[in-house]
C-alpha cells in the first residue's frame, strides 16, 4: 500500500499499538499491589512490506503479543522457601509456648519440687513428732500434685490446640487444590486460542504461594499450560483438572491424635508431609510436643515410685508402715484399630529407674512378640513369661499382661505418657506420714518392759538402712519381718577370732538365726526382711566391734512417734539419682526437660529468623524480575503517549493531504 492512503494506514497501526502498550502499562500500574501479579510488556513487530513500483514500503506495526515477566526458577524458590519459613514459624510459635510454660520466669513447676522437699519433708524429718510440720507436708504434697498435673493439662492442651490447627490447615489445602484444579480447566482452554491468559496464570501461582504456606510442595508442568502439585514426598495433590482431596483422620493406635489422610482412601500420609504450616505442626507433635508430655510423665512416675517406696519403708505415728503418698497416671496401651480378636492387655511402672521418655510398639507374630523403641527404632530388650493364658512382657521398667493376642497384633505402649496428667496426691492424713525408720538399734535387752543394758563389751549395732537385697555375706533372719521386735545375744566372748551370737525376738528364747561375727572387722550385717508387698527388700543392720563378751545383748525395737529416720532418707530423694538407670535425679530430670526445650525454643527461633530472610530474599529476587516498577511503568506511559501522538498526528496530516487532492481535482 502506498500514497495517502499507505501513510493513513500505517499511522494507524502505529496508533493502535501505541493504544495497546499504553492499556498494558496502565493495567501493570493498576495491578502494582496485587498479590501475584506479573508485570506484563507487548512484544511488537513490523508488518510484511509490499513491493511497489520496485521498492518494498513498510506496512506499518502490529502487536504479537502480551506476555509476563517471569522465571519459573524464582518462583519455585519462592515456594519453596515460604513453606521452609512458614513451617518454621508453626513449630516456633508453638514451642515458645511450651518454653514459657516449663522455663519461663513464672513456671511453678521447679519450685513445688524444691518446696516438697525442702518446706515439707525437711521439716518433718527435723521435727517427725510434730503435727503442723507433718500437716505442711501434706499440703505441700497437694500443691505439688496439683502444679504437675496443671503443667500435663496445659501440654495436652496444647496438642487438643494441634490436632484443630491440623483440621484448619487441611480444610484450606483442600480448598486451593479445588481452585488450582479449576484454573488448570480455565487456562487449558484459553491457552488453545494462541493466546496466553495471563491473569489466570497469576491466580493459580498465587494460589500455589497460599499452599505452599500450608504444606510443602513441589509443582511440575503438563501439557496446555496446566500444572501438577506434589507433596514433598510425592503425593499427589492435583493432577491437571483433578484435585486430591486431604481429610483428618484418628491415629490407627491413638484415637486422640489426628493424622492427614487422602479423603478417597483413607491412605495415610503424615509421614512424609513437611514444610508448611501442617508440617510445622506435625514436627512440632512429634519432635517437640509428645517427648516433652513423656518427659514430665517420667519425672512424675519417679517421684510416685521413689517416695512411695520410701514411705513403705518407715513407719506412721500408728506404727504401720507407710501408705503410698502419690499416684502417678497409668501406662497406656492403645491397640491398633486393625488388630483382629480381643485381646486383653494391660500396663504397669514396675521400675521407674529403668524407664524412658520413649513410646513402644508391640508386635506378636502369633508366636513370639518384639518390642521396639519408636524414639530410636531399635528393639528393646525383652522378657517373656508365661503363666496360663497370661503372657508377662517387661522392657525398659515396664510390665505389660496380655491374653487373647491374634498373629499380627500390634499395640502401642506409652509407658510414661499420661504419668502427670493423672498425676494425684493421695495421703491425706498426717500421722500416716511414715517419718519413722523401722527400727531403734540399742545396746541391751528388755526386761519387764524396760530396757536394761549390762554390756561389758564395745560392740555396736547400727540403726541400719534398706537394700532390695539382703548382700553377700549376711546373715537373713528369716524367722521374723520388720518391724518384729528383735534381740541379738552374743553366745561366746573374746577379743580376738570369732565370736558367736543368736537373733531372737524380744522376750522370747525361740531362736530365729545364728552367726558368728569376726572381731575387728567390718562386722556382721543382719538382714531383717520387709513383707513381699511394696517395699520388699531388707532392712540391714550391722553388728561390729573389737571386744565381745558372752551374754552383752543388743535390742531392735520398732521406732516411735520422735524417730525422723525414714523422713530424713526421704528428703535426699530430691537429689538421689532415682531416673535414667541411676543417671539422674528427680530435679536433674526436670533440669534436662527445661534445657532441652529452651535448647529447641532457642533453635526455632534462629530458624523462623535464617528461614524468613532467605523466603524474603526469594521474593525480593522473583519481584526483580516480575515485580512492577512504577518509575519504569511511568517511563513508559510518556514514551507510548508521545508515539500515540505522533500517530494521530500522521493520521491527521493524511487527511490533510487527502483534503487538498480532493480540492485540486474539483
Amino acid at each position: 500500500m502506498s500514497g495517502i492512503s499507505g501513510l493513513l494506514n500505517n499511522a494507524l497501526t502505529g496508533l493502535q499499538a501505541a493504544q495497546s502498550a499504553l492499556q498494558v502499562t496502565g493495567n501493570n500500574i493498576a495491578n502494582v499491589n496485587t498479590p501475584g501479579y506479573s508485570r506484563e510488556t507487548t512484544v511488537q513487530s513490523s508488518l510484511t512490506p509490499t513491493l511497489y513500483g520496485g521498492q518494498y514500503l513498510g506496512n506499518g506495526t502490529q502487536i504479537d503479543a502480551v506476555t509476563r515477566s517471569y522465571n519459573s526458577y524464582l518462583q519455585s524458590q519462592v515456594w519453596s522457601t515460604a513453606s521452609a519459613a512458614s513451617g518454621a514459624s508453626a513449630v516456633n510459635t508453638q514451642l515458645q509456648q511450651v518454653v514459657n510454660l516449663l522455663a519461663g520466669t513464672n513456671s511453678g513447676m521447679s519450685t513445688a519440687i524444691s518446696q516438697f522437699f525442702t518446706s515439707g519433708v525437711a521439716q518433718v524429718a527435723a521435727n517427725p513428732s510434730d503435727i503442723p510440720s507433718r500437716q505442711s507436708l501434706i499440703s505441700q504434697s497437694q500443691s505439688l500434685a496439683q502444679t504437675i498435673q496443671t503443667t500435663a493439662a496445659q501440654l495436652q492442651s496444647a496438642a487438643d490446640g494441634v490436632n484443630q490447627q491440623i483440621s484448619q490447615s487441611v480444610t484450606s489445602i483442600n480448598s486451593l487444590t479445588q481452585q488450582i484444579a479449576a484454573l488448570n480447566v480455565q487456562i487449558n482452554s484459553l491457552s488453545g486460542t494462541g493466546s496466553t491468559p495471563n491473569s489466570l496464570l497469576d491466580q493459580r501461582d498465587q494460589l500455589i504461594t497460599q499452599l505452599s504456606s500450608q504444606v510443602g510442595v513441589t509443582v511440575l508442568p503438563q501439557d496446555g499450560n496446566q500444572v501438577n502439585v506434589f507433596t514433598g514426598n510425592g503425593q499427589v495433590l492435583v493432577a491437571g483438572a483433578q484435585s486430591f482431596d486431604l481429610k483428618t483422620t484418628p491415629n490407627a493406635y491413638n484415637p486422640g491424635q489426628l493424622e492427614v489422610a487422602y479423603a478417597a482412601n483413607g491412605a495415610v500420609l503424615s509421614q512424609g508431609l513437611q514444610g508448611g504450616t501442617l508440617g510445622g505442626l506435625l514436627q512440632f507433635r512429634s519432635q517437640v510436643l509428645q517427648p516433652t508430655q513423656n518427659a514430665l510423665g517420667r519425672i512424675a512416675d519417679g517421684l510416685a515410685a521413689a517416695m512411695n517406696n520410701q514411705q513403705a519403708q518407715g513407719l506412721d505415728l500408728n506404727g504401720q508402715f507407710g501408705a503410698p503418698m502419690f499416684q502417678a497416671g497409668p501406662v497406656q496401651v492403645l491397640a491398633n484399630a486393625a488388630n483382629s480378636g480381643s485381646a486383653i492387655i494391660t500396663g504397669s511402672v514396675v521400675n521407674a529407674n529403668a524407664l524412658t521418655t520413649a513410646d513402644y510398639q508391640l508386635n506378636f507374630d502369633g508366636s513370639s512378640w518384639t518390642a521396639t523403641n519408636l524414639s530410636t527404632g531399635q528393639a528393646a530388650a525383652l522378657t517373656t513369661s508365661v503363666a496360663g493364658a497370661t503372657t508377662t512382657l517387661s522392657f525398659d521398667g515396664v510390665q505389660i499382661n496380655v491374653s487373647g493376642a491374634q498373629a499380627g497384633n500390634s499395640f502401642q505402649v506409652q509407658p510414661t505418657r499420661y504419668g502427670a496428667l493423672n498425676f494425684q496426691a493421695t495421703l491425706t492424713d498426717s500421722a500416716q506420714i511414715a517419718a519413722a525408720a523401722p527400727y531403734v538399734a540399742s545396746a541391751g535387752q528388755m526386761q519387764s518392759g524396760s530396757l536394761v543394758n549390762t554390756n561389758l563389751g564395745n560392740l555396736t549395732l547400727s540403726a541400719g538402712q534398706y537394700s532390695a537385697s539382703s548382700g553377700a555375706g549376711s546373715l537373713v533372719v528369716a524367722g521374723a519381718s520388720v518391724p518384729s521386735s528383735l534381740q541379738v545375744t552374743l553366745t561366746s566372748g573374746g577379743t580376738s577370732g570369732s565370736v558367736g551370737f543368736q537373733v531372737t525376738l524380744a522376750g522370747s528364747t525361740t531362736v530365729l538365726a545364728t552367726g558368728s561375727l569376726s572381731l575387728g572387722g567390718s562386722g556382721q550385717v543382719l538382714s531383717i526382711p520387709y513383707a513381699s508387698n511394696p517395699p520388699g527388700g531388707y532392712w540391714n543392720v550391722t553388728l561390729a566391734g573389737s571386744t565381745a563378751v558372752s551374754g552383752d545383748a543388743f535390742t531392735l525395737s520398732p521406732a516411735s512417734g520422735g524417730n525422723g529416720g525414714n523422713a530424713q532418707a526421704m528428703a535426699t530423694l530430691q537429689t538421689a539419682k532415682t531416673l535414667g538407670g541411676g543417671s539422674t535425679s528427680l530435679e536433674g530430670a526436670y533440669t534436662q526437660l527445661v534445657s532441652q526445650v529452651a535448647t529447641q525454643g532457642n533453635q526455632a527461633q534462629s530458624a523462623l529468623s535464617a528461614a524468613t530472610a532467605v523466603a524474603a530474599q526469594a521474593v525480593s529476587a522473583q519481584q526483580s524480575v516480575s515485580g512492577v516498577n512504577l518509575d519504569e511503568e511511568a517511563s513508559n506511559l510518556i514514551q507510548y503517549q508521545q508515539a500515540y501522538q505522533a500517530a494521530a498526528k500522521a493520521i491527521q496530516v493524511g487527511n490533510s493531504l487527502f483534503t487538498s487532492l480532493l480540492q485540486a481535482v474539483q
